[in-house]
C-alpha cells in the first residue's frame, strides 16, 4: 500500500550503524496535529500487519509530524456523516442514512482492530511523545510498550467530554497504567495532563528534553534493538502476556457496541457541533424532547 498520511522509515540503530533495526512510523497530517482519518487508520493498520513478519525490525518508533503526536479521531469528517445523514456522501433514496451510519462504524471497527495489531506486535514499540496526545491518540500512546514524552509535551482524554466513548482498549489500558480512579478522573473530566505530571501518574516513562527529542528517543530504542535477538522477543512476549490476560474478545466487543451506540444519539451531534462551532456543548440525553429551562 502507498502512504498518504504516514512515513514509515527502516533506520539504522544509532549505537550500531551497520544495522538497520529500527522502525520509524510518523503520523503525517502536521496542520492538522495528525488527527486520524479513515485513510490513517486503514495505513497504520496495513503497516501493522505487515510489521509483524519483518523479523529486521527490532524496535518501533511511534511519533507525529510537527507539534503534535496525534488529537485523535479527525471529528470534522466524522462529523460530517453524524450530522448531515449522508448528504455529502452523493446518495439518494431511503438507504443514504444507513450507508453514513454504516460507514461510520467501519471506522470505529477499522480503529479498533488497528490498536489491536499494534498490541499484538512482536517488536518492542515505543509511543514517542512529541505534543498533544488526545483522544485516541492518547489511547494509541497506552497501546505501545513504552511511552517517552518531550518535556513539552501534554495528554487529554476528551472522548466523554466530546460525547464520545473510548473505542480502541483505552479504558482498559489507562486503568491499568494509572489505577481505576485515575483512569476515571482523565476520562471524566477531559482535563489536560501535563509531561510532568503524566510521568506522576504512571502514563509516561521517560521524559526526554525537547530539543533533540526524536535523536534520543532513537537513542533509547537503539540501546534495546542491540540487546540478543531472542532475548528482546521473549521479553516482550512475556510481559505482553500478563499485560493481556485480561484482554478479551467480549471486551472489544462492548468498547464497540458502546461507541456505536453513541453515534446515534443527539448527544454526539450536540458534540460535533460545539466542537465545530468552538462553544461549550450543551448535552441533555437522554431528554432532548423534555422543553429547555
Amino acid at each position: 500500500m502507498e502512504f498518504e498520511e504516514i512515513r514509515w522509515q527502516i533506520l539504522p540503530n544509532p549505537r550500531r550503524p551497520a544495522e538497520r533495526t529500527i522502525g520509524l512510523v510518523t503520523l503525517h497530517r502536521p496542520e492538522q496535529l495528525n488527527a486520524l482519518t479513515p485513510t490513517m487508520r486503514l495505513e497504520l493498520d496495513a503497516l501493522f500487519g505487515e510489521l509483524r513478519h519483518h523479523g529486521g525490525v527490532r524496535v518501533v518508533v511511534i511519533t507525529g509530524a510537527g507539534r503534535a503526536f496525534s488529537t485523535g479521531g479527525d471529528l470534522k469528517s466524522e462529523a460530517q456523516v453524524l450530522l448531515d445523514a449522508g448528504e455529502g456522501l452523493g446518495l439518494e433514496g431511503p438507504y443514504r442514512k444507513m450507508a453514513a451510519y454504516w460507514l461510520n462504524d467501519v471506522r470505529h471497527i477499522l480503529l479498533q482492530r488497528m490498536v489491536r495489531r499494534l498490541e499484538d506486535l512482536p517488536q518492542v514499540t515505543i509511543a514517542a511523545v512529541n505534543g498533544w496526545a488526545v483522544g485516541a491518540g492518547l489511547e494509541l500512546c497506552a497501546a505501545c510498550d513504552i511511552r517517552v514524552a518531550a518535556e513539552h509535551a501534554m495528554f487529554a482524554e476528551v472522548a466523554v467530554s466530546a460525547g464520545f466513548e473510548t473505542e480502541a482498549g483505552g479504558a482498559r489500558n489507562l486503568t491499568k497504567l494509572l489505577g481505576k480512579g485515575r483512569a476515571l478522573d482523565l476520562l471524566l473530566t477531559g482535563r489536560h495532563v501535563t509531561a510532568q505530571e503524566a510521568e506522576r501518574l504512571g502514563l509516561v516513562d521517560r521524559l526526554l528534553p525537547t530539543e533533540g527529542f526524536l535523536d534520543a528517543v532513537l537513542d533509547y530504542a537503539g540501546e534495546i534493538a542491540a540487546k540478543p535477538y531472542l532475548s528482546l522477543r521473549h521479553a516482550k512476549d512475556l510481559v505482553r502476556y500478563y499485560w493481556l490476560q485480561d484482554r478479551s474478545d467480549e471486551g472489544w466487543q462492548r468498547e464497540l457496541d458502546a461507541i456505536i451506540e453513541i453515534t446515534r444519539t443527539r448527544d454526539v451531534q450536540e458534540g460535533s457541533r460545539a466542537f465545530l462551532e468552538r462553544r461549550p456543548p450543551r448535552f441533555r440525553g437522554p431528554d432532548y424532547d423534555a422543553p429547555e429551562a
